[in-house]
């Protein structure tokens, strides 16, 4: 098995960007040019090839041009996505809203039928309580009905310690009991942040935007009107990580560069971690890691 971070690419659509076609990311390449989600993932790893096309097979081959060594694509949102075939595909489902319990769009949010879930080698029940109990579990799993060779895990959202917004800012973020908090977000789900947030600070002032918001100077304003009418010094803005790379722009680093703006990363907890990493690793040293593109008519 040959993986490697330079030989290992995330191809994205970029969604929200303001450009299209193909771009490969670099350290200079900002939210607006390849999207947000784009640019957090170079931010995190940056020895990894990232870059987006609105286009996937297009976008594997230019990759290809430029890396010949490149031997793992990682492609996000892309189950339904029929262009380029995978080898390996892990269907997420929220616990609060399943796909066994979803419907097609435009009533709920599936894109095609729930027997599509058929396709996934690996199932990960999204969003879990901490305390999920077993029983529960074994519920979940035979609503889903897996196919003999299917795996399903269970994850949580764990979050961390939080991280400036701005490398220039000295305080020292406090989530206390006597804490108030402005949270910003503008992401698709807010709400286990929120209620996070509520569990543990004085009081939550919630700015709730759409999934990848550009935030305007007028959204910007509303998010220090906040803050300043908060009668608490012990008070700071909180945003998530996706958020945090959209307010890069010089007019926001104006008006929230001198006020105390931390983001809180998150990383995912397996409950079944060890299963999980072996399952992974069992496909990667498996056979070849990269197969042809090709075309569903």
């Amino acid at each position: 098995m040959n993986i490697q971070a330079d030989h290992t690419a995330v191809l994205s659509r970029g969604y929200g960007r303001r450009t299209s076609g193909f771009h490969i990311l670099t350290e200079t390449s900002t939210a607006q040019d390849v999207g947000d989600e784009p640019k957090q993932v170079k931010e995190k790893f940056p020895t990894v090839n990232v870059a987006v096309d609105e286009k996937r097979a297009r976008g594997v081959k230019k990759l290809l041009e430029i890396n010949k060594d490149i031997n793992l694509f990682l492609l996000d949102d892309a189950v339904q996505h029929r262009y380029v075939t995978p080898t390996f595909s892990i269907l997420l489902t929220n616990y609060h809203k399943p796909f066994y319990e979803d419907h097609l769009l435009p009533v709920g949010r599936l894109r095609e039928q729930k027997r599509g879930y058929k396709r996934a080698d690996i199932i990960i029940v999204t969003r879990t309580p901490a305390s999920l109990p077993d029983v529960e579990k074994k519920i979940v799993i035979k609503k889903i009905n897996p196919l003999t060779h299917q795996k399903v895990f269970f994850s949580s959202v764990v979050y961390d310690e939080p991280v400036p917004v701005y490398p220039d800012c000295t305080i020292t973020p406090k989530i206390e009991k006597t804490t108030s908090v402005v949270l910003l977000t503008g992401i698709a789900n807010s709400n286990d942040l929120r209620k996070n947030l509520l569990s543990k600070t004085k009081e939550v002032v919630h700015m709730n935007y759409p999934d990848h918001h550009w935030y305007s100077l007028v959204d910007i304003m509303k998010v220090v009107d906040a803050f300043n009418k908060i009668d608490n010094p012990d008070k700071i803005i909180i945003t998530t990580e996706k958020d945090a790379v959209r307010l890069h722009q010089a007019s926001v680093i104006e008006q929230l560069g001198q006020l105390p703006i931390f983001y809180i990363p998150i990383h995912i907890k397996v409950r079944e971690e060890t299963e999980f990493e072996e399952e992974i690793l069992r496909y990667l040293s498996s056979s070849h890691l990269y197969k042809p593109i090709e075309k569903v008519s």
